[in-house]
Order: C-alpha cells, then sequence, then structure tokens
C-alpha cells in the first residue's frame, strides 16, 4: 500500500499528492541541484570575514536558497561553534573530527561572549520576524554584518 500526502493551500486545492518515497528522487532541488548552503558561507562566519560572508550570503540567495534556509544554517552554525567551545573532543561534542577541528581553529577569532551575543541576536531577530516586525533577509545581512 503506497502512501500519499495530501498539501492543501489557503483555498482548500490540492497542491500536490502522492509524494512518496520513490518521488523523493526526483523532488525539485535548488538551481545548483542542492537543498544547503555551500561551505564556503559558513567557513566565511567561522573566519569571522564579514566580506566573504556577505558575499557568499548573496551568492546562496540568488542560487534559489529560502533566507530561512541560510538563517537555519547560520543559527546551527553558532551552535556548533558554541559547543566546539565548551567540549573538549569531538566525540563529546558529536561531530566530525574534521570539523570539530576547523571549529576550534575559528574560535580564536572571537572574544568572549561574542558567539552568544551574535545566537541571542539571531534568535531575537527570528522571532520578531515571525511577528511580522522584522524581515530574515535584513536579519541576517545585519548578523553578518556584526562579525
Amino acid at each position: 500500500m503506497e502512501e500519499e500526502f495530501y498539501h492543501k493551500n489557503l483555498f482548500a486545492e490540492v497542491v500536490d499528492k502522492n509524494f512518496s518515497e520513490a518521488d523523493e528522487e526526483k523532488a525539485p532541488l535548488g538551481k545548483k541541484g542542492k537543498f544547503f548552503p555551500d561551505f564556503a558561507f559558513t567557513d566565511a562566519i567561522t573566519a569571522r570575514n564579514k566580506k566573504e560572508a556577505w558575499i557568499q550570503y548573496q551568492r546562496e540567495l540568488a542560487s534559489g536558497l529560502a533566507a530561512e534556509q541560510l538563517f537555519w544554517a547560520t543559527a546551527r552554525h553558532f551552535k556548533n561553534l558554541m559547543l566546539a567551545k565548551r567540549t573538549n573532543s569531538a566525540v563529546e561534542a558529536d561531530l566530525n573530527p574534521f570539523v570539530y577541528k576547523k571549529l576550534q581553529a575559528g574560535l580564536k577569532n572571537y572574544k568572549e561572549g561574542e558567539l552568544e551575543s551574535l545566537s541571542e541576536s539571531l534568535v531575537i531577530g527570528y522571532h520578531e520576524a515571525r511577528r511580522g516586525e522584522a524581515e530574515i533577509e535584513t536579519l541576517l545581512e545585519k548578523t553578518l554584518l556584526k562579525l
């Protein structure tokens, strides 16, 4: 028996149906054929290179990624940086050793409390955007330019 999923829009019209695991391979990807941003974006954040981070952010938006996807990638990256700061090994942090080593090297670019401050401003801005008081695109740009 095939499992079916129905998604309806605001007017109760079926937008897509019969989206099964077999169809998942045919699911549309971004213009570059991906769902997630390049590592160049998060590497620029780790290096605290605001110019490169902003350029990569604009490049990812132009490639078809939604600003919300980039928001979550940024939030997850700040979380991983704080995790690498508070743990003693990749195993303890539950991260890939290569990624953990890159995060550890990038920690020298941030002073005490800056990661927490940037992460806090992202969370506050996200909730403001959900209430309609701000836009995610602007929030991310401001955050990247604070690096």
